[in-house]
């Protein structure tokens, strides 16, 4: 199997090696360093990719959703010397 650096990829092209699946809690925290709050406000706004029920009282979101969701965010941020 070919060693890939995902390091020296865009999101974009990271996302179509990754096999989708679904993202617990502890990893989405890590992926988009949101608070749990921050993400349930964000998400109920609209404004985030919305969770899926596993079970009874386990919840998760798909991991191309939240790829696509921090692509979306660089998007918008402007360099410090924009004018």
């Amino acid at each position: 199997m070919k060693d890939v650096n995902l390091g020296l990829m865009d999101i974009a092209a990271a996302n179509e090696l990754v096999f989708d699946r679904m993202v617990k809690e502890k990893e989405r925290k890590l992926i988009t360093s949101l608070s749990r709050s921050e993400t349930f406000q964000l998400e109920r706004k609209g404004l985030f990719p919305s969770r899926r029920k596993l079970s009874k009282r386990s919840v998760a979101w798909l991991l191309s959703e939240l790829l696509e969701w921090i692509k979306s965010r660089e998007a918008v941020v402007l360099p410090d010397n924009h004018e």
